[in-house]
């Protein structure tokens, strides 16, 4: 039996709809922010468990239609009662979960592309909030600085230890020597987290830098959008300033335009400067010049009877 077109395509979205879309949503709705699951593979870590947990969300929506006929009765088709597991309630039941699961994921944050069909529909997670990110970055310094301190001791201990082993006799030596090793595991451990931390946070101020953008580039499309219209520009808030980190409308950088071809630089005009012929004196003052042949007669020196 062949099938057609139409049938292959209803078994491909029903699968779609059974296997992967609910649970996927819920994964969407409970960890809405990017890369929460993990910094590499979260992809393919919300799609397993987007599969996973579709079919459990399927298995227990055939159980509540297979019970429901115990709350509001059987329903008659064709004279015989019949319940409510069967093909259209599956769909309409496992269509209105889908339906609430994305409504809560989007509440949540979790499709900033919403954005882009009307700036209302705009949410951000709680874990991309500006606030939100300032108290992991507090906490990231906090650690950050108890770490640097610690690791100043360590390094004051293996100092210690390496003098106080060239110093002492062997049986010392030993101790201290165990205790130089001890000091270094520690230090290397100490280092180790200070990178992991510093990772940490080069990713949080990476967050910051795109968040900025991408609030830049909403803020260009609503004003573009708002110039097609024929409104006028609006000015921006205080809050679109600090949370953007732009400049204000009147002080956005500018370029310098460069000149056009062919002009000069110095003379727009394109005549040149006339040079002064040689053997005339330049910059010739009207007044009287002491010690000059022309222009009236020289000033007597001081102490001369006038």
């Amino acid at each position: 039996m062949e099938l057609g077109a139409l049938e292959v395509l209803r078994i491909i979205l029903g699968l779609i709809l059974i296997f992967f879309l609910p649970g996927y949503l819920l994964v969407k709705a409970l960890f809405p922010g990017k890369n929460e699951l993990d910094k590499e593979y979260n992809l393919i870590y919300e799609i397993g468990l987007g599969m996973g947990l579709s079919i459990v969300i399927a298995i227990l929506d055939g159980f509540f239609l297979g019970s429901l006929h115990q709350l509001i009765g059987f329903r008659e088709v064709d004279g015989a009662e019949k319940g409510y597991f069967d093909t259209p309630y599956i769909v309409s039941s496992l269509l209105v979960i889908c339906l609430l699961l994305f409504v809560v994921a989007w509440y949540r944050g979790a499709f900033p592309w919403m954005g882009r069909l009307h700036p209302s529909l705009t949410r951000v997670p709680a874990s991309e909030k500006p606030q939100a990110r300032r108290e992991r970055m507090d906490r990231l310094i906090t650690e950050l600085w108890d770490l640097s301190r610690e690791r100043e001791r360590l390094r004051r201990e293996v100092r210690d230890s390496e003098r106080r082993s060239r110093a002492h006799g062997s049986e010392m030596r030993a101790h201290y020597r165990k205790r130089l090793e001890q000091s270094r595991k520690q230090l290397e451990e100490v280092d180790r987290k200070m990178k992991e931390l510093e990772d940490r946070r080069a990713e949080e101020l990476a967050g910051v830098e795109e968040e900025r953008a991408h609030r830049r580039e909403e803020r260009e499309r609503r004003r573009r959008s708002l110039w097609g219209g024929g409104k006028k520009e609006p000015s921006p808030t205080v809050a679109e300033l600090a949370e953007e980190g732009t400049p204000e409308d009147g002080a956005e950088d500018t370029e310098a335009e460069p000149p056009e071809e062919g002009a000069s630089e110095e003379e727009p005009d394109g005549t040149e400067a006339e040079q002064p012929e040689e053997g005339t004196a330049k910059d010739e003052p009207d007044g009287d010049v002491p010690g000059s042949g022309t222009g009236g007669a020289a000033r007597p020196p001081e102490g001369e009877a006038r």
